[in-house]
């Protein structure tokens, strides 16, 4: 967009499935989806940052095999730096080019009809409406920004691009999208929960896990478990205690762990392997008990304190 000086990725949908095209228009797709395009901008960066681990020889021959120069190269950091990203004076992503401009819905008089919203495509066209017209989302979209990377992360990738993202760009964000979710499907409530907690709003968090938990126990969709049942969302509330429970951060040397139990939970035990060693765990309210089985003495992090753990001895870490 020379007018503007950046990239656009246009006739995109993103995650969140009600949004097909623009109100009145013929064609399908929607312009620069944040979520899209913020992603795109992390693939980017991900590439250069592949490319510094090989070897000279490794770099030459991987890019030899695929006809990568370093032409497009430059064209991929410049694109990486300049990709658009809507974003409002408040700090709001939006969720792509125009739907700011949409109109809002009415929950409440909604709910009061029917009760079971999530599914508020089909009731917008059964009323003879699109979605396509209203600020509504089956699931997370922007949100899924922060779930699948960091919200430090996020704010990085925003300041690359030369925007100036506030502090709590993720709150802002999270309070203006949930209002606006019909939670059409079950991993919406993962994603939400997960960022709930994130942001400190424990008890919304922990109503939308016990949701997503009890999915198919309680049908709630309103008969889609007779279908089949929701294996995503089960995996999903696996790695749901793992992460906000049990604090678990795996993306670097090193495992991190800043575990806060939910009121209701005493204790919590689970192990995973990282880099070839199994860690054992018992995270109590006070303590957090590890074990690794692996040949050589190991370091990880919990509750920000460095810690070395020799192979086969449990160690315990007061909090």
């Amino acid at each position: 967009d020379e007018d503007r000086g950046r990239f656009s990725i246009p006739k995109v949908m993103g995650p969140d499935e009600f949004h097909e095209k623009y109100p009145h228009a013929e064609e399908g797709g929607l312009n620069d989806n944040a979520y899209t395009n913020i992603m795109a901008a992390w693939v980017f960066r991900r590439a250069f940052d592949l490319l510094e681990m090989l070897s000279e020889k490794d770099r030459e021959s991987v890019c030899g095999k695929i006809n990568l120069d370093e032409k497009e190269l430059a064209r991929w950091k410049e694109i990486s730096e300049r990709l658009n990203i809507p974003i409002s004076e408040e700090g709001i992503l939006e969720q792509y080019e125009g739907y700011f401009e949409l109109e809002e819905l009415d929950w409440d008089f909604y709910r009061e009809k029917y009760e079971n919203i999530h599914r508020m495509d089909r009731i917008l066209k059964a009323e003879g409406k699109s979605p396509d017209e209203y600020k509504v989302a089956k699931q997370a979209d922007v949100l899924m920004a922060f779930y699948t990377l960091s919200p430090e992360e996020v704010a990085g990738l925003l300041e690359g691009l030369g925007y100036s993202p506030p502090d709590d760009l993720l709150a802002r964000n999270f309070h203006y999208y949930i209002k606006r979710t019909s939670h059409g499907s079950t991993l919406s409530r993962l994603v939400h929960g997960y960022l709930a907690n994130a942001i400190g709003e424990s008890e919304l968090s922990w109503k939308l896990y016990m949701e997503a938990l009890t999915s198919d126990y309680q049908d709630i969709q309103g008969g889609t478990t007779k279908e089949g049942i929701h294996a995503g969302v089960m995996a999903g509330t696996v790695l749901f205690a793992l992460r906000a429970y049990g604090g678990v951060d795996w993306d670097g040397e090193r495992l991190r762990l800043d575990p806060a139990l939910p009121a209701a939970w005493r204790e919590m035990k689970f192990n995973l392997s990282f880099k070839g060693d199994r860690y054992f765990f018992v995270v109590g309210t006070e303590s957090v008990r590890v074990k690794l089985v692996g040949k050589s003495a190991k370091s990880i992090v919990v509750w920000g304190e460095e810690v070395e753990l020799k192979p086969g001895v449990w160690k315990e870490i007061l909090c």
